[in-house]
């Protein structure tokens, strides 16, 4: 029985009415009333059951609809006293209301309904449907099953939407039933019931278990028999809804489509080519196409079709420019250089053969496309030769295997439409140049420069249009990140010229241009800067004096920039009579109350960094001004709100924000915030280092209020990433201040390595995880011995397990492949998870030298993960276990043979490995064996002699892909014969065959041991010292030549030879070193004179 008096029915009634009225002042009221009177804990089930009766029985349809959203609204809300940010009003009404709101929906559903209405009630339903709301509904399954039959398509659509909104809501094992449900939408005669449909299943698919698979694929071709009938009814928002929904569909089991590919190719490029056609649709087709290569590059590859397809539609698409401006005379004189938000056919073709690209590889895409790319530059077309240039710069990083052997003839191909008719074309030059210049790096800095920067410099001059200089200049910019000073230099006088020349535009965005490429390029041209110093710092400090307006806010921005960025390039004693005006500038900036939107305010930021590095503690002074707003900033709180639909769409068109789905809520979360705490976190801890134990008096309060607790910031990686790398810059100044020991060092310390021990467990990102490996392995070395107690190793090997069969498990999901989906060569994946097991790898070395035996109880439990790492073939795996074994032998010698059972077949096995980091690290551990425990492992060493030996004699031992792990293997003999000696049997005859396995000059860790034992062979006249006598000379002489033993080590062994040489003839010996090239007879004087 309805829980409604005539009183509360009529005041709602009322509340109803005001809430849609016209006037602001009244609808105001009356949203506050809904909000305080009408929303509380003890009045909410009464709103939402009323709302439920007039979504269903209102006065007339508009107020039915109104009812139905505000019910929706009210109900996905957060309760007042809410457990959890995803918890919901709906999920707490009192079991006898939600059954008659239910009942309620349920009954207005079936009864005629305007289409508008109905499709409100459905999103009711929806909700109420949810997994956590409880109780059961039995009579919503029949009820939607009946409407998917009605003869009114509103029944039809409205249903799928349900089950749009809810894809578990039927049960798995009655699955049969509802398959031919969807069939029929699929081939429904309404448009909109056919999309509905294709949503839902869709997401009814994304939930399926992958053994449930081969009963759902017959209902495709169904699926897509429904494309070509939108785009022959002229249905083109159909049609992009579907394509849109099939997106998801492909991501998820691309191979599925395998026998249709060819037929959705030829498709989608029709749809995609036809330029009569809604966007919409067309950049559907594209991205369905792109999809695929991200999914199933391999499926992509096999099908010649695919690539020519994919060329044809981006490169069509990237001549969609400048429509109604022939001579993009707008183009040339627009003040705003972003891009032309209307080009939007011109943008998603870059972007999605940047992406197409990056998946199938030079091998596949590159031929194809060049051989358009060159019948679009000998168009008469302008459009056409700058879509042809523009092509070139998206496809360069993804084709960077092949194109980066054909530099020349890609130049030559280029670089003359630097001189094109048209300034587009002349931009787009630009744009390839400086792109190929980062994604060819540094190979086409060391071939090419000579032919790039002339060309690119030739645009720096009133000949060329605005946006082209700036361009040009841009590129440059490309160009220099990856350039050395040498390769600059020749070009610096006219770059400079040109630049400075170009400071007198009347365009405000060329001369912030310039002034980043004349900071960048003294950035790359260090000390050979200086010649230009004299005329750029005071020209840069008249700039700053100025009083230029709000409009030449960020020119003043780029001036801090350009001034700070030559100081470090020039070095402090050439910027010293600079330093101390360039300092009182800055504070008057800094005492200026700038806004946090102020562009000068995060460029003076980094500004005063760099003048901390360049003048050290001397900046100790500045440092009270400087500090406190980085604090303030750093310590920003995560500003979050939870947002309606409506809010949700307009807080996701502000940068400043991103909105986020959990749980079916809209959170948004002010990530300009959280950008400007992580940076001041980062410059905080720049600070840090460089003053070292100056910095001790904010240690603490950096570390306990701003550090630790920034570590929990989940909705902000990069605030959890620079909270973790400052952690050990704020512990050494610590150190540095008061000891390694001290007991403020030692409780610092505590506080940090419980919260990172936690946090690493907690932590979902993978790139994450490695930034507090990585800062744990830091802080470890910085307290050295016995940095961990009993307890902490516990949860540290504990949190450290949990994240290597995280990692083993991503693997092996990448490694799988089957009939649905590809083994994608996912290289982000695998270079993330290669290099979080490689900080781990260290982050272990260093706990297991900080605590050597006592790690090993601990150690225990993580056997069977390591166990499951050292056997299985995949190479990330296998080396992250090695590597492990080594460690524990070398830092707790003897008392590693309690484990010997784990590692030593695996170790022996690996010596035999195809893959050469698999060799050598097994090397270095028999090396470490013999080493560190000769007594437990002395059959064990000798044992490997052989496949050691072996390693070293292959074909391509001295390869460069091969020469660590031949090095390792001579190391780890030399280490054996030196431990073992006579009980090696045929020790002298091994002796002679190791001196034939030197030199050992790459590899500046096993070098000294080599050559230490080689020095001992000397000392004691083995007699295959003296037979090989100079081939032990040569390698010693190369040793030194290439620095790969030094210090006492290196004294040693040159001692050891010059014995050797006194005893061979004069004239032998002095034949022998002056054999030798100029620059090693420097080195022969410098050892043996």
């Amino acid at each position: 029985m309805s829980a409604i008096t005539p009183e509360i029915n009529a005041a709602l009634v009322e509340l109803l009415s005001n809430l849609s009225s016209a006037n602001n002042e009244q609808r105001s009221h009356a949203e506050n009333t809904l909000r305080t009177v009408w929303s509380t804990e003890d009045r909410v089930d009464i709103l939402l059951l009323f709302l439920s009766q007039q979504a269903t029985n209102g006065s007339n349809h508009a107020a039915n609809a109104f009812s139905a959203v505000l019910f929706r609204r009210i109900a996905i809300k957060s309760p007042p006293k809410m457990k959890s940010v995803t918890e919901r009003q709906i999920s707490n009404v009192n079991a006898g209301v939600l059954s008659e709101i239910r009942s309620n929906f349920l009954h207005g559903f079936v009864s005629p309904q305007s289409n508008d209405v109905r499709h409100k009630l459905a999103d009711a339903i929806a909700e109420l449907a949810k997994e956590d709301v409880p109780g059961d509904w039995n009579e919503l399954l029949p009820t939607l099953f009946e409407a998917t039959k009605n003869p009114d398509p509103s029944f039809r659509e409205s249903a799928f939407r349900i089950f749009a909104a809810n894809p578990a809501l039927f049960p798995l094992e009655h699955m049969e039933q509802l398959l031919p449900v969807y069939e029929t939408g699929f081939a429904d005669t309404e448009d909109d019931v056919r999309i509905a449909a294709c949503t839902a299943f869709v997401g009814f698919f994304q939930i399926l278990p992958k053994k449930t698979w081969p009963r759902v694929q017959p209902l495709l071709p169904s699926l897509m028999n429904s494309l070509p009938r939108f785009l022959e009814n002229g249905k083109e928002q159909a049609l992009s809804s579907v394509l849109e929904a099939l997106i998801d569909l492909v991501d998820t089991a691309p191979k599925l489509f395998k026998d249709m590919f060819p037929t959705i190719i030829e498709f989608c490029s029709a749809v995609a080519n036809n330029k009569e056609l809604d966007s919409a649709a067309r950049l559907s087709a594209l991205e369905l196409l792109t999809t695929f290569s991200e999914s199933s590059p391999k499926m992509c590859k096999s099908n010649p079709a695919y690539t020519q397809a994919i060329v044809v539609i981006t490169l069509s698409m990237m001549t969609e420019v400048c429509p109604d401006d022939e001579e993009a005379e707008e183009w040339n004189m627009a003040d705003n250089t972003e891009d032309d938000d209307e080009e939007v056919e011109y943008d998603s073709g870059r972007q999605a053969l940047d992406r197409v690209a990056l998946r199938l590889g030079g091998d596949a895409l590159a031929g194809p496309l060049f051989q358009i790319i060159t019948q679009m530059l000998g168009s008469s077309q302008w459009r056409d030769r700058q879509a042809a240039l523009m092509a070139l710069s998206s496809a360069a990083e993804g084709c960077r295997d092949v194109l980066i052997t054909a530099i020349p003839k890609i130049l030559d191909l280029i670089i003359p439409t630097l001189n094109d008719s048209h300034s587009r074309v002349q931009y787009a030059t630009c744009n390839a140049l400086g792109q190929i210049s980062t994604d060819f790096a540094d190979v086409i800095q060391r071939q090419a420069g000579s032919r790039i920067v002339p060309a690119l410099v030739s645009k720096l001059t009133n000949a060329s249009v605005p946006r082209v200089q700036a361009h040009a200049a841009a590129a440059l910019v490309n160009f220099s990140e990856n350039a050395t000073k040498e390769t600059l230099e020749p070009y610096l006088d006219d770059l400079l010229t040109n630049l400075l020349t170009l400071l007198q535009s009347p365009k405000r965005y060329v001369q912030e241009q310039v002034l980043t490429t004349i900071a960048i390029v003294a950035d790359a041209a260090e000390k050979k800067f200086i010649k230009y110093y004299d005329t750029l710092m005071p020209l840069l400090i008249n700039v700053l004096k100025a009083d230029m307006g709000d409009e030449n806010k960020l020119l003043k921005a780029k001036c801090i920039e350009c001034s700070t960025l030559i100081a470090l390039a020039v070095g402090k004693e050439k910027f010293a009579p600079h330093s101390q005006e360039l300092i009182q500038l800055f504070g008057a900036l800094q005492q200026s109350d700038l806004q946090d939107d102020d562009p000068v305010k995060p460029y003076l930021e980094q500004g005063w960094g760099r003048l901390a590095r360049i003048i050290g503690k001397e900046f100790l002074p500045f440092l009270p001004a400087v500090l406190p707003p980085l604090v303030e900033a750093a310590k920003a709180s995560q500003d979050i709100s939870l947002l309606d639909e409506e809010e949700a769409d307009e807080f996701n068109q502000n940068d400043d924000w991103d909105v986020i789905q959990l749980g079916g809520k809209h959170i948004a979360v002010h990530t300009a915030l959280l950008d400007d705490k992580a940076a001041a976190i980062d410059l905080i801890a720049g600070y840090a280092d460089i003053l070292k134990g100056d910095f001790y008096p904010y240690t603490r309060e950096i570390t306990v209020e701003i550090a630790l607790p920034a570590l929990d910031f989940y909705l902000h990686d990069d605030v959890r990433r620079a909270a973790a790398s400052a952690l050990p810059s704020l512990l050494l100044s610590s150190k540095e201040a008061t000891g390694q020991k001290s007991t403020n060092t030692l409780e610092l310390w505590q506080l940090i390595a419980d919260k990172l021990i936690k946090t690493i467990g907690n932590e979902p990102s993978p790139d994450i995880q490695y930034a507090y490996f990585s800062a744990f392995s830091d802080c470890v070395e910085i307290v050295g011995e016995n940095a961990l107690s009993a307890q902490q190793l516990k949860s540290f090997t504990a949190c450290t397990d949990g994240t290597l069969k995280e990692i083993y498990q991503r693997v092996k999901d990448r490694e799988g492949e089957d009939e649905y989906n590809e083994e994608v060569d996912d290289e982000e994946g695998d270079y993330t998870d290669e290099e979080l097991c490689d900080e781990i790898n260290k982050v272990l070395s260093v706990v297991i030298k900080s605590n050597k035996v006592s790690f090993l109880e601990h150690f225990r439990s993580m056997v069977p993960t390591v166990a499951s790492f050292i056997n299985d073939e995949n190479v990330i795996l296998k080396l992250f276990g090695l590597c492990v074994a080594a460690d524990l032998i070398e830092y707790t010698g003897e008392h590693s043979s309690a484990f010997a059972e784990l590692f030593l077949q695996p170790i022996h096995d690996s010596l035999h490995h195809s893959e050469s980091s698999i060799r050598q690290a097994a090397a270095y551990a028999v090396g470490v064996a013999a080493q560190c425990a000769p007594n437990s492992y002395a059959e064990f060493s000798i044992s490997c002699m052989e496949p050691l030996f072996a390693i070293t004699q292959l074909a391509d031992a001295r390869s460069e892909q091969t020469i660590t792990s031949t090095e390792n293997a001579c190391t780890a003999i030399s280490k054996i014969l030196m431990a073992f000696n006579s009980r090696v049997p045929n020790f002298d005859a091994l002796v002679d065959n190791w001196i034939k396995t030197l030199p050992v000059l790459k590899d500046t860790e096993a070098a000294p041991f080599a050559y230490r034992f080689l020095s001992q062979l000397i000392e004691s006249g083995h007699q295959s010292v003296q037979s090989n006598a100079r081939a032990v000379i040569d390698s010693v002489v190369q040793a030194l030549t290439y620095n790969s033993i030094g210090g006492k080590n290196a004294e040693a062994v040159a001692a050891s030879t010059k014995k050797l040489l006194g005893q061979l003839p004069q004239s032998e010996a002095m034949a022998l070193l002056q054999g030798y090239p100029v620059e090693t007879q420097q080195v022969i004087q410098k050892w043996f004179a």
